[in-house]
């Protein structure tokens, strides 16, 4: 056997190491590709989400506010209540007087929402019917030709919508949708109808990526499209879901990603799509270059090793090393460029470019994630607009006292502080504030309950200068009432307890005697509210307050449930000791690059 010389084993130590090289190389560069399709389907997905959530809102505080616009009836004049009823019971015609009486009453209740275009009242019994745009003084007279006729003589349901229609009038002409819903009840038969602008819904098309051209939304209701971004109201040629979608979906013989979610009503959907096509080639928009640049780093290092093999054994080492360490991503590591040899310090510095590329992709993504966080927060924060209801209880509550009955005054005055405290309080407040809100809450289910149940707090006093988020209390309250109480029993009770829990932590424990649960079931009911909120109808109570732990303090605070020793349930709740203080100071807008220090 011939011995190899010296210099042959050097020449197959390097091409050795090359090849490793370049293995490392091509698994770095496929990682860099595939970090990239990632992050720019999430950038995708996540604006096609927050396209489906912006668009349900809208719509949905719409449908919702629907009803609202009927309060007027009940609010005015005794007059106008009259004149409503004979319009709906009798077909007499209306007078000047009355028809002018009428138009106010619109104008009443189109203030109710600033979306509304017109309002129009349809009785069959009647000649005439009337309608009124908001911007029009006049009340006119509903004729045959109006597009939704057809939709309120066949009304089947107490209230249904109705899709994108063009209104012809003297001052207007603008594509609305519309709400038919019933008259009050006791005023006879007939239909109020309500026209929307889509003006508000259209404002999420703000929100789509500039290079994915083919992304649209629409918002379906009983085979009806509602809103459609791109003016398609043709519903044979869109995709009809059935329940909430996700996924990749065949809509006319095209591929499409699909996102829908419910919202509304039991029977609207928000759609959001984007062509297949279209989004594979913004995912690889710039997977040609990575390979490219895997190519040019490839024929570079196959050059640079014929060329000088016997002296660079050692750099290359050095190289193999460094690669070795970027492949255990450990991105933030640096190749030095210290090299003796002509081209070596700058295949280094190339590296050490693309890895820092790709880690700051990495941490451009999780900034991204921290983004999706915060939409979360809020939707998980419900609001409304209860000043009507405000306005009411502070009327029921002086009309007891004046009466004497101080005992309900105050109990309503409770009552309007706990809905008050709802809209526009504090995320962070005081363990004193919330015990305090807390007892308001419970002062109303004393006064409905009696003795029937008794409540002990055992806070450690220390605790009440530390902060928690609002309403953790209330939402166990009614967990207890709705799940644990039993009316038929005197002995109901429920206690809570706070104490440190270590010197960074803080231990919160809610204990009942109710019905309790098996293990099996308590085991499900931890891994349910472990489960992220999809939608609003996956939202319950302990769910919502578990994803709202998490989000505010991380993921290893949150709660917990387990069975106790008096046959109920017992919530135990773990949170970072930080006063409103520390929160304040902290707690500032993320900036891009930024990581929020409560998370």
């Amino acid at each position: 056997m011939t011995k190899k010389q010296p210099n042959e084993n050097v020449r197959n130590l390097f091409a050795m190491s090359a090849g490793v090289f370049c293995v490392l190389l091509l698994i770095f560069s496929f990682l860099a590709i595939y970090f990239s399709c990632h992050d720019k389907k999430n950038r995708i997905l996540s604006s096609m989400d927050m396209v489906s959530i912006y668009t349900s809102q809208e719509y949905g505080n719409i449908v919702n506010n629907f009803w609202q616009a009927y309060m007027p009836v009940y609010e005015t004049l005794e007059e106008d209540a009259v004149l409503i009823q004979r319009y709906f019971v009798s077909a007499e015609e209306l007078t000047p007087q009355e028809k002018n009486r009428l138009s106010g009453l619109f104008k009443k209740m189109s203030l109710r929402d600033n979306r509304i275009s017109w309002i129009a009242v349809y009785s069959a019994s009647r000649q005439e019917n009337y309608i009124q745009h908001t911007n029009d003084s006049t009340i006119r007279t509903l004729s045959e030709d109006f597009p939704y006729m057809p939709n309120i003589r066949n009304k089947s349901r107490q209230m249904e919508i109705y899709g994108m229609q063009h209104l012809s009038s003297d001052t207007a002409n603008n594509g609305t949708f519309a709400i038919c819903g019933g008259v009050p009840f006791g005023f006879g038969s007939g239909s109020i109808i309500i026209g929307y602008q889509t003006g508000t819904l259209a404002q999420s098309a703000n929100l789509f990526p500039d290079n994915i051209k083919s992304m649209e939304y629409y918002v379906i209701s009983d085979g009806q499209v509602v809103y459609h971004s791109e003016g398609n109201y043709d519903i044979s040629t869109l995709y009809r879901p059935e329940e909430q979608t996700e996924g990749i979906r065949t809509v006319n013989g095209k591929k499409k990603y699909v996102m829908a979610i419910p919202s509304g009503n039991a029977s609207s959907y928000v759609v959001c799509t984007v062509d297949r096509s279209d989004m594979f080639r913004a995912m690889h928009k710039d997977t040609p270059l990575l390979l490219a640049v895997f190519m040019a780093f490839f024929g570079f290092s196959v050059f640079i090793g014929r060329s000088i093999q016997r002296q660079v054994s050692e750099e290359v080492a050095v190289i193999k090393e460094g690669l070795n360490i970027l492949a255990d991503n450990n991105l933030e590591y640096q190749l030095p460029t210290n090299f003796r040899q002509s081209g070596f310090p700058e295949i280094a510095q190339d590296i050490n470019t693309m890895s820092s590329r790709l880690n700051e992709s990495i941490k451009k993504a999780y900034y991204f994630e921290l983004k999706q966080k915060d939409a979360e927060m809020a939707e998980l924060q419900a609001t409304f607009n209860p000043h009507f209801l405000y306005n009411t209880l502070e009327m029921l509550r002086n009309k007891c006292y004046s009466n004497g009955d101080a005992e309900t005054s105050e109990l309503i005055a409770n009552l309007a502080s706990i809905f008050r405290s709802f809209v526009g309080a504090k995320t962070f407040v005081t363990f004193r504030e919330e015990l305090a809100f807390s007892k308001k809450y419970l002062s109303l289910l004393i006064a409905r309950y009696g003795d029937l149940v008794r409540f002990r707090y055992d806070i450690d006093s220390a605790l009440l200068k530390y902060g928690i988020i609002r309403n953790v209390f209330q939402l166990l309250i009614e967990n207890y009432f709705v799940h644990g109480f039993d009316a038929s029993r005197r002995d109901n009770e429920i206690d809570f307890e706070g104490t440190f829990l270590d010197e960074e932590n803080i231990r919160i424990r809610v204990k009942d005697n109710g019905y309790g649960m098996t293990e099996e079931e308590v085991s499900d009911l931890n891994d349910k509210i472990e489960q992220p909120i999809r939608h609003s109808r996956e939202n319950f109570g302990l769910k919502n307050l578990n994803q709202r732990l998490k989000l505010f303090y991380g993921p290893d605070y949150g709660l917990h449930i387990e069975k106790n020793d008096s046959g109920g349930i017992t919530v135990t709740i773990k949170i970072r000791k930080m006063t409103v203080e520390e929160y304040e100071e902290s707690h500032v807008p993320l900036m891009e690059g930024e990581v929020n220090p409560l998370v």
